[in-house]
């Protein structure tokens, strides 16, 4: 009896073991989702000073109000300091970073970049009305949504490549491994190509990528997939090209590779716990909450503004 009643005890604290990494929904990596909750949340944060900054006074000249008008300042000098400029690239870099860690973890990252690609054309749609209605200046033409979805795709085309000439040519486990580490192999290629020929790491007023020539005259084609000084989108809202943004999403998939494919996965397992859950959901949804903030923040500006009004 006595025995009967410890393996039911060690059962269940077994399957409460059990739950507590189930509960993030299969065998996700509580570091992978942590790290992007932060990225996110420095980003909301990075975005709330823009508006500070640059909705704030249009707000409160429309209404006659003067709401945060004491922040507009600091909000203005934090927006050109070398602290933010060097964060934000740390934070791409990262964020994209564990995109292509992701996608060494998908078993279909066809089917995963095709949320991406709606997203993307539904902001080209909405900011393209919103320019056209109230002129508001602001078109995305390639922003992050479409850099990630055809980075994404990219890689799941390079995979899919692999798969095939591994079946074809019967090769072993090793080569299938070796492999499997072109997209990195490229992304690493196309930054270094990158930094070479048509931009560079400006290190005077924080970390910030600056272009510096073209060898093309078809603005067209760099603008969408090189940042260059001669792109027609370079100081358009949420632009990021191909390169260099997105070959740190190839980049990226040298982590997963060499981490989440090995033993060293677990690493990091024991350090799991309730303290990390509100940031591993936000990385668990980064992409709505990266889409919900967009308008959250300036309604609830607007918001607090009218109520100011009132008292």
């Amino acid at each position: 009896m006595q025995k009967k009643t410890t393996d039911i005890l060690r059962s269940g604290a077994m399957q409460k073991k059990l739950n507590i990494y189930c509960r993030r929904g299969g065998d996700r990596f509580w570091e992978l989702d942590f790290l992007r909750g932060l990225c996110v949340l420095l980003m909301v944060f990075d975005h709330f000073m823009f508006n500070i900054w640059g909705v704030m006074p249009v707000v409160n000249d429309i209404l006659g109000t003067s709401v945060l008008a004491d922040a507009y300042e600091f909000a203005a000098a934090y927006w050109d300091s070398p602290l933010r400029n060097t964060v934000r690239f740390l934070v791409l870099c990262t964020f994209f970073g564990l995109c292509g860690v992701s996608c060494t973890l998908s078993k279909n990252n066809f089917k995963r970049a095709m949320p991406l690609v709606a997203i993307a054309l539904a902001i080209n749609v909405a900011s393209a009305m919103a320019d056209r209605f109230f002129e508001s200046g602001l078109v995305v033409v390639f922003g992050v949504f479409h850099m990630l979805a055809v980075s994404v795709l990219v890689f799941a085309l390079l995979y899919f490549l692999v798969d095939v000439t591994v079946k074809k040519c019967k090769l072993s486990a090793a080569w299938e491994s070796v492999l499997k580490c072109i997209p990195s192999i490229l992304g690493i290629f196309f930054i270094v190509l990158y930094f070479s020929l048509w931009g560079r790491l400006d290190t005077s007023n924080g970390w910030v990528v600056e272009s510096v020539v073209s060898s093309s005259d078809n603005k067209w084609l760099t603008g969408i997939f090189i940042e260059t000084i001669k792109s027609p989108y370079l100081y358009h809202a949420d632009y990021f090209p191909l390169l260099p943004w997105g070959t740190f999403v190839l980049a990226g998939s040298l982590v997963g590779r060499a981490i989440y494919h090995t033993p060293a996965k677990y690493a990091l397992k024991k350090l799991d716990g309730p303290w990390n859950s509100g940031i591993c959901l936000i990385g668990r949804h980064a992409a709505l909450v990266y889409i919900g903030h967009m308008a959250v923040i300036p309604a609830l500006l607007v918001f607090f503004t009218l109520v100011s009004m009132i008292f």
